[in-house]
């Protein structure tokens, strides 16, 4: 039975295939189209050999054998040996070119995908599953490869060579040739009746497949807190739902195939017979010869052979297209990113926010903010968790677009600017500092390939990190671990901070440093920012009323609004008071 979720999505879905997710998959192949259908063409060719192959059988039963004649018997089998040698010399060159034709062409789409995953929105990337995009960038790409190389190396060949084959059989008889074709009505109701029953089944395990991913991910992300929880067993129990769903999913589409693969050696099968009764019957009164027989029935066999290939391939293709009908879902998203200026603006530490509004989902975030960040200024916001501060940050680099207002750099409208050369020109530390599986120095130096060790030393001084560095067993050559599981959260945030002051950057972003860094480490950070050669801009936001004393202006963002403090230097028990006052 079809779960709930899946009826909409198949019936949505019911066409055998999918023309838009087709023209996607003509865009992705048009530099290519040309040369795979020559190569495949080409292929084809092979076929030709058969001629004389068939020529030289028929003469081996009507003349060689009858007389005796053994010399021209070895002949002929050296002429057929020949003929064979060549046609397979002949498909694997082509098909050594379509293969490389067909690598190129799913680069490029990957290609495609991976700038279109760029170039999509913060909210849609909020809003979606990564792992159910990972699976669909990496599964579905490669369901599409299987795809190509079964229609080019596979399906195309074979139905260019079925075309000369049958013309071949017209030639040598023609009244058997019409008297077969009776069986391919039937050929094609049992092909669009099988292959929607595959499609069916490929579509449900495709869905199994993307969960049991999904579960993966969730296992190797989550096991620390699976096991603080306890839920050990629970969990080994959630996914061994999710892949016995697999294992059903995935033998029904086994078997799917199967049994499209045997209806149509029946049906063929069928085709056979009435060649054989026909053509025996024709032997018998005389008006086919024993030698005519055998090269009829050795083509018709062929041409068999070469529709099966094409009706064989028809699985591989409804795989690929339920593949296609995603990836083209995912190119066709129109929540790209806000800003498409292309004006290269870099930033020089002036930015300002007028009167800016911004709502998520009709839940207002702000309302009528300014904010004006000049060169070398030292600003702080302060404000409860969930008040929006974090929200400014992304406004400022572009992930969201004010709902009112205007942002300014420089004097330019954010929108007329290049928000990428924006960004590299801009340093953030977010609260969660971003790591990744390799050394202290790749973490440091991402984004910056050109890099001495002697800057990234520079960089990890100003952050306050070098000294713990080079205590640790490798110096910069240090492996972190995924997401720098081998280092605490201060070191991964003074690491983070590194990465930003090596691009000395004018103006520098601090989200929730408290998170992981203690008072005394702020300071000294920010004093040696201060004291640099290329001294920034520094705006810190965060809930802590500990960082009001950091800043020469104090702004405090509370129920949507943000208003200016005029004592930037309270004492702790003043800065909980003025906090707990307005929370």
């Amino acid at each position: 039975m079809i779960g709930n979720g899946l009826k909409p999505a198949l019936e949505k879905n019911a066409a055998l295939f999918n023309l838009s997710a087709w023209r996607y998959f003509m865009r992705a192949y048009r530099r290519y189209g040309k040369k795979l259908l020559v190569y495949a063409t080409i292929a084809s060719t092979q076929s030709l050999l058969v001629l004389p192959v068939l020529f030289l059988v028929r003469e081996a039963f009507d003349t060689a054998i009858p007389n005796g004649n053994v010399t021209l018997l070895i002949w002929f089998a050296v002429g057929i040996i020949l003929a064979r040698l060549i046609s397979s010399a002949l498909v694997l060159l082509m098909r050594r070119m379509i293969i490389r034709s067909i690598k190129a062409a799913v680069t490029d789409m990957r290609q495609g995908i991976v700038a279109k995953l760029y170039a999509l929105s913060r909210r849609f990337h909020t809003k979606k599953s990564i792992d159910d995009i990972h699976t669909q960038v990496v599964q579905d790409t490669e369901r599409v490869d299987v795809m190509s190389n079964a229609l080019f190396s596979g399906i195309l060949p074979a139905a260019i060579t079925s075309a000369i084959l049958f013309s071949v059989l017209l030639v040598l008889n023609w009244q058997l040739t019409a008297l077969t074709l009776l069986v391919f009505p039937l050929v094609t109701a049992s092909t669009w009746i099988s292959g929607k029953y595959v499609k069916r089944n490929v579509f449900q395990f495709q869905r199994a497949f993307e969960s049991f991913s999904k579960g993966m991910m969730f296992v190797l992300r989550q096991i620390d807190l699976t096991r603080i929880q306890g839920q050990e067993e629970q969990e080994k129990g959630r996914q061994a739902e999710t892949l016995n769903h697999l294992r059903h999913s995935g033998e029904q589409m086994a078997f799917s195939y199967a049994l499209h693969r045997q209806v149509q050696t029946n049906v063929f099968g069928l085709s056979g017979l009435i060649i054989l009764v026909v053509g025996g019957m024709s032997i018998a009164n005389g008006s086919m010869t024993m030698g005519e027989f055998i090269a009829f029935y050795m083509a018709a066999g062929l041409l068999s052979g070469q529709v099966s290939s094409v009706i064989g391939g028809v699985p591989d293709i409804i795989t690929g297209n339920e593949s296609l009908v995603t990836l083209e879902t995912l190119m066709r998203d129109k929540d790209i990113e806000p800003y498409t200026g292309t004006r290269q603006l870099a930033c020089e530490g002036h930015i300002e926010l007028r009167n800016i509004d911004f709502a998520y989902e009709d839940a207002p975030i702000l309302k009528s903010v300014n904010l004006t960040i000049k060169p070398e200024s030292n600003l702080v916001i302060v404000g409860p968790n969930g008040a929006g501060k974090s929200t400014i940050v992304s406004l400022i680099l572009g992930f969201w677009k004010p709902d009112g207002g205007d942002i300014l750099v420089e004097g330019v409208p954010l929108t007329e600017v290049d928000i990428t050369y924006f960004r590299r020109s801009v340093g953030v530390v977010m609260q969660h500092p971003v790591m990744f599986a390799g050394s202290v120095f790749d973490n440091i130096a991402y984004g910056y390939p050109d890099v001495t060790q002697e800057d990234v030393a520079a960089a990890a001084k100003l952050a306050q990190a070098h000294d713990f560095i080079t205590e640790l067993s490798d110096g910069y050559g240090t492996e972190v671990g995924d997401g720098g599981a081998l280092l605490s959260g201060g070191e991964r945030q003074k690491i983070a901070i590194a990465r930003v002051l090596l691009g000395k950057p004018k103006f520098v972003i601090f989200d929730e440093p408290t998170n992981h860094l203690d008072t005394g480490a702020i300071r000294a950070i920010l004093d040696a920012v201060h004291q640099s050669d290329e001294r920034p801009a520094i705006l810190t936001i965060s809930h802590d009323p500990t960082v009001i004393g950091y800043g020469d202006e104090v702004y405090e963002l509370n129920s949507a609004e943000l208003l200016k403090l005029e004592n930037t230097t309270p004492n702790k028990s003043d800065q909980t008071n003025l906090m707990s006052a307005r929370g």
